[in-house]
């Protein structure tokens, strides 16, 4: 039995690959079909970047007080020399004015909850990296310790061994620049927050990383950004902590499931 789309379907209630399922059905439709009105409608709601899918690094500014502006420059001068190709950026005060709702940019650019990296095998690749973590987290506690789990400083080392588990889970990832961002001061002032999120639009890990850096890391592809700190220490979403609906412990939700 494949476990995540339990997940997705029994415990929440939501379709496993919302945004595939809808793509699928739509297959070869385009704007250009639709009615002249219909055209003309669309490109006064959602503008091209919200509609066009695309590979590029995404931003979103969430926070657009007049005195944030300064502080905004400084990120979008990071962006426009730090990022070595295209950007998408979305900064529009009457559209991505949403304070801490970062996720409504899902209603507005839906494209983003797909993943062109994911292919059909898919669930069994997420399938695999499950059930290798639990096999780790049932056999072998040593493999905690060599995963970077330290008895002493850390609560509990399941996130050790089901961390590939949750990258492969991540549909995408996205860089806001929020309140906290923006700030004038205050320990996550000039920090961008760096989120993974599933099929769903949900929050798997999250990590603030310095505008700086971010704008440099932008440069490489999702796949690698895993063996960066931003991945390592990242926290861990509502949805996926320990006993929450998507989260651990994972074996034995299993069994609940196999029976």
């Amino acid at each position: 039995m494949i476990l995540a789309p339990y997940y997705f379907n029994e415990k929440t209630n939501l379709s496993e690959q919302p945004y595939r399922n809808q793509k699928r059905r739509l297959e070869g439709r385009s704007i250009r079909d639709l009615p002249l009105y219909s055209q003309e409608l669309l490109d006064r709601i959602r503008l091209p970047a919200e509609r066009d899918l695309n590979d590029d690094p995404c931003w979103l500014r969430t926070y657009y007080d007049p005195s944030s502006e300064d502080s905004w420059g400084q990120i979008q001068d990071y962006i426009d020399t730090k990022i070595g190709g295209p950007v998408t950026v979305y900064n529009d005060s009457s559209l991505y004015n949403f304070g801490s709702n970062w996720e409504k940019i899902f209603l507005r650019a839906p494209q983003l909850l797909d993943n062109t990296c994911l292919f059909e095998e898919y669930e069994e690749y997420v399938e695999e990296a499950l059930e290798e973590g639990i096999e780790s987290e049932s056999g072998d506690a040593q493999h905690a310790g060599e995963n970077g789990y330290d008895p002493v400083e850390d609560e509990n080392p399941w996130i050790c061994f089901y961390s590939e588990y949750l990258f492969r889970l991540a549909a995408g990832h996205i860089y806001i620049v929020d309140e906290k961002t923006l700030a004038s001061e205050g320990p996550d002032a000039g920090t961008v927050l760096v989120m993974w999120y599933d099929e769903c639009g949900r929050a798997i890990r999250y990590y603030r990383e310095e505008a700086m850096h971010a704008a440099e890391i932008a440069n490489l592809a999702p796949c690698y950004l895993k063996d960066y700190a931003c991945w390592d220490n990242a926290e861990i979403g509502e949805s996926y902590e320990w006993g929450a609906p998507l989260g651990p412990p994972y074996g034995e939700n299993r069994r609940e499931a196999s029976e």
